[in-house]
């Protein structure tokens, strides 16, 4: 089916309002609590205790995930997730899975920006620069995951959806930092207990697991791609000349451990295949910081043996996701 004509669902945003709010609430009382009730793990990876907690902690509880049915329109239906990280956070996202799907679909989890959410990224709440990827990896047989990160708008511009939630995501930041954590690692700590939870499900084959991020999005999939081996494939958007970056001080590790850049994280990735994509008039990330990241994450690529499993591409465009799908096709390649 063609997408441009297809019929594609959209909602108002207050009907998905409940899951931002319970989400936000969660994080406020672990900000309180913190973790003290689970023991360091002395093998976390480097890049785990750097971020720090629940990354770098023993945690036994298995992850919950229940469902409810949002809608189905002409290329897929539409679930929202529920999926407990801890048993006291509640992570949410949609789920999207193609029409007349038959047998374990390859998964894609696809991360929104700064200021989105999952719905703005399908296209439910308005007009978004996502240039429809959702529904361009569904046309490609991806079931697609896309979490939500406490990073919506609320006032903070006018031009794009007002969700009613509020939260101060730099003081939350403040708090699980003095309590061992930090806001970026409990954020990535919820999107790989997210690949635990749907490893149970049949119908998707998280052997097949690839991720794209836009933005924000493309630092913390890039960040878990690191982490987290399962991930097969990932394509990054508008964001490679991150971590070190003074808009966004909750990027920063905690007190005592080194800063790490773009190129550092995405070396932690090889002999994984990445795409890496900016734009050439991106005005948030200009490419020039791009292109000397890519040197640090190609030598590492190339030292083991795996230099054409490394992309970067500059395409003629600005913060925004490319309607090419280069990145997408990039994704449904194998045996790279």
């Amino acid at each position: 089916m063609n997408i441009i004509h297809a019929s594609l669902y959209t909602e108002s945003p207050e009907l998905s309002e409940q899951a931002r709010r319970e989400y936000a609430r969660s994080i406020e009382a672990l900000a309180h609590s913190g973790f003290s009730s689970y023991k360091i793990d002395p093998s976390a990876a480097p890049l785990a205790k750097a971020l720090g907690a629940p990354l770098d902690r023993i945690i036994t509880e298995k992850p919950s995930l229940s469902q409810e049915y949002v809608a189905a329109d002409d290329i897929c239906e539409i679930f929202r997730l529920r999926i407990t990280a801890l048993p006291q956070l509640p992570f949410y996202g949609l789920m999207f899975i193609p029409k007349n799907a038959k047998g374990a679909l390859p998964l894609c989890i696809a991360a929104h920006g700064h200021l989105g959410t999952p719905e703005l990224m399908y296209g439910m709440h308005g007009k978004n620069g996502y240039s429809g990827i959702i529904h361009r990896l569904i046309s490609k047989g991806f079931a697609v995951f896309a979490p939500q990160f406490l990073i919506w708008n609320y006032g903070f511009s006018p031009a794009k959806p007002h969700y009613s939630t509020t939260y101060d995501r730099l003081l939350l930041d403040e708090k699980l930092k003095k309590l061992g954590g930090g806001i970026i690692a409990l954020e990535i700590f919820c999107l790989i207990k997210s690949i635990d939870a749907l490893s149970s499900v049949r119908a998707l084959d998280v052997a097949n697991l690839s991720v794209c991020g836009m933005s924000y999005g493309a630092f913390y999939t890039m960040r878990a791609m690191a982490l987290d081996r399962r991930i097969q494939r990932g394509y990054f958007m508008s964001c490679f000349d991150g971590g070190l970056d003074e808009r966004f001080p909750e990027w920063r590790f905690r007190s005592g451990f080194e800063p790490m850049r773009d190129g550092e994280i995405a070396a932690l990735c090889s002999p994984r295949p990445i795409y890496i994509e900016v734009g050439r008039y991106d005005d948030i990330f200009p490419p020039e910081g791009a292109q000397r990241e890519t040197q640090t994450a190609y030598r590492t690529y190339k030292a083991d043996g795996a230099k054409d499993s490394f992309n970067f591409h500059i395409w003629n465009g600005a913060h925004l996701v490319n309607p090419d799908s280069l990145g997408i096709d990039f994704l449904m390649i194998k045996g790279l």
